[in-house]
């Protein structure tokens, strides 16, 4: 049986995205499907849409060269990520019947309702499209929404990259564990939070830090997310509503950032056989789920105290399994960007399987 194609359309263009297309070539000989990349589009590179394909070395070489993706364009003209969705769901509208055409959705995270990525994946699964998205404020903001919205047109809607990059939290739970029911989760989930508080704890200052974890493209592109605690909250929001039926946004997570800790805190804390370390944790209590981050001082048994530099952890309490824990021992941009391309050979499985 021959491999599917699948047609792919990129809203954002930003370091995951240009590492998942990149990931794809190095991969190509192990992937169980072909692709196609038809249309990009950015927030400040412009957006090219071309039918027979995008030449993605090209499109990488002029937005990191800081130009305009339109002089790569057949018909270039100013568009919106949702004017691209909605062009290449009209030119691909075969694709796009036959369960082909997928969206993957990077732009950046929007604390305040999650948009413009919330209005790209509903889009995009108007025009039949799959939806695959690194973004947490879909899932953070608007998850049964769009999950009811992707069950209705019979397309898939995943998003494992929104937390703890490329290692299975959401479809450990979906795929390997029926019947089980989450009662709650303490995790540590932000790795830029995590690394800074490991440097202070080696001396080094606060800034430098964070300056680290924004050459390495880890760091949200507004780092404020990441130490006034809202990104952690994002990913505790999209944990609440996706494994534990919770609706919330990141707005009903009690939150405290690490802003306020300092190199004497961290090193205090280590003095004294403990730890301080970004937590996020939700629980339920009388029908209802209460969720919160902030920096708790852990004694040095807990295994969240032994995360360092770019580890982050998950652990999960359920009805019958007990408490299940994930662990990942470093993240970048690559494990990130595989998350994606997990989700896409998950889409490829389905249409083998039609």
């Amino acid at each position: 049986m021959n491999q599917p194609e699948l047609t792919l359309v990129l809203i954002g263009f930003g370091n995951v995205a240009r590492r998942f297309v990149t990931l794809l070539g190095e991969t190509a000989d192990r992937l169980d499907f072909d692709w196609k990349i038809v249309g990009i589009s950015t927030r400040h590179h412009g957006s090219v849409v071309d039918p027979a394909g995008v030449d993605t070395r090209r499109a990488i070489a002029t937005v990191e060269g800081r130009h305009s993706l339109d002089r790569l364009d057949p018909s270039p003209r100013e568009r919106s990520g949702i004017d691209v969705i909605r062009q290449v769901a009209d030119l691909m509208a075969d694709d796009a019947a036959e369960g082909r055409l997928v969206c993957i959705e990077t732009t950046v995270l929007d604390i305040d309702r999650g948009e413009p990525a919330v209005a790209h994946v509903r889009a995009a699964l108007e025009g039949q499209a799959h939806v695959v998205t690194a973004n947490k404020g879909p899932a953070a903001f608007a998850y049964h929404e769009l999950d009811a919205l992707a069950e209705s047109v019979d397309r898939l809607f995943f998003f494992e990259g929104a937390v703890m990059d490329g290692v299975p939290v959401f479809n450990l739970v979906r795929e390997t564990m029926p019947a089980i029911t989450v009662e709650g989760f303490r995790g540590v989930i932000n790795t830029t939070c995590n690394y800074i508080l490991s440097e202070l704890e080696r001396g080094a200052e606060f800034d430098g830090a964070l300056a680290e974890m924004q050459s390495r493209g880890i760091a949200e592109a507004d780092p404020a997310l990441d130490i006034d605690g809202w990104d952690a909250a994002a990913k505790t929001a999209a944990l609440v509503n996706v494994l534990m039926g919770g609706v919330i946004t990141p707005h009903h997570v009690q939150r405290t950032g690490i802003r306020d800790v300092t190199g004497f805190d961290v090193r205090d804390a280590i003095a004294r056989q403990k730890r301080i370390r970004l937590v996020a944790s939700a629980s339920r209590h009388g029908g209802k789920v209460r969720a919160r981050v902030e920096p708790e001082m852990l004694d040095r048994q807990d295994p969240l105290a032994g995360l360092v530099d770019l580890n982050n952890a998950l652990y999960l309490t359920t009805d019958l399994l007990g408490e299940v824990g994930i662990v990942q021992r470093g993240g970048s941009l690559t494990q990130t960007a595989y998350a994606l391309l997990s989700d896409l050979s998950r889409i490829s499985q389905g249409l083998k399987e039609l």
